[in-house]
């Protein structure tokens, strides 16, 4: 079972070209970005309920870019998986037992290129079956991303704080740069933008990679 939910506005922040802010919750900090077109949710706080998965769309075209789950596999799990090829995770393998696992981040990690992957999916929790996940426990913990759509690939981050024991996993907000640059987790448009809640980008398109199988 599923559950979508999507961005709380459909204005489409365009062309923004200033400093953003690092954020762990509220902005904390600027930093330039001559290129940077963030696009933002606004605050969601979505909660998965156990059983369930989220379907993410963050660029809000035709398709979800990224699924989160909340399931009980014998103990609660939670993972992730991007949906469409080739976005992957900011993820790490377990050499031991060649286990991807989600990598969690601080406000201000670099979402780019050069830290995406290895994995497009991976597990965030799941108590002592999985003792290297490292949302077990977290709070206002973010996860790096890229994702397709259209013929580009971009970047993004997501929010989330996870409570593996109580099965608990909220969705706090969301942000991607639509101009395909890296972005850094927390940054959000800058602050004479951020009535401007965006939840796509209309240039996009609905072409995407291929779908990748759960």
């Amino acid at each position: 079972m599923s559950e979508t939910r999507a961005p709380a506005s459909n204005d489409a922040v365009r062309s923004l070209r200033a400093s953003y802010a690092l954020a762990a919750g509220a902005a904390a900090a600027t930093a330039a970005s001559a290129d940077a077109a963030i696009v933002y949710s606004g605050v969601q706080d979505i909660s998965i309920a156990q059983g369930f998965s989220l379907s993410l769309n963050l660029d809000n075209d035709a398709n979800a870019d990224l699924k989160l789950k909340n399931y009980i596999l014998g103990l609660n799990y939670m993972g992730a998986q991007v949906i469409f090829a080739p976005g992957k995770l900011v993820s790490f393998i377990n050499s031991a037992n060649n286990y991807a696992y989600v990598s969690a981040l601080s406000a201000g990690a670099a979402i780019d290129a050069s830290t995406v992957g290895p994995s497009f999916l991976g597990s965030m929790a799941y108590g002592y079956l999985n003792p290297n996940a490292q949302f077990n426990n977290a709070s206002n913990a973010y996860l790096g991303l890229s994702f397709a759509s259209g013929a580009g690939l971009y970047y993004g981050w997501v929010r989330v704080s996870v409570d593996q024991a109580a099965g608990s996993f909220i969705v706090h907000d969301w942000a991607y740069d639509d101009s395909g640059s890296g972005i850094v987790a927390g940054a959000v448009p800058a602050p004479g933008a951020l009535g401007l809640f965006a939840a796509g980008a209309s240039g996009l398109g609905f072409l995407r990679g291929r779908k990748r199988s759960a």
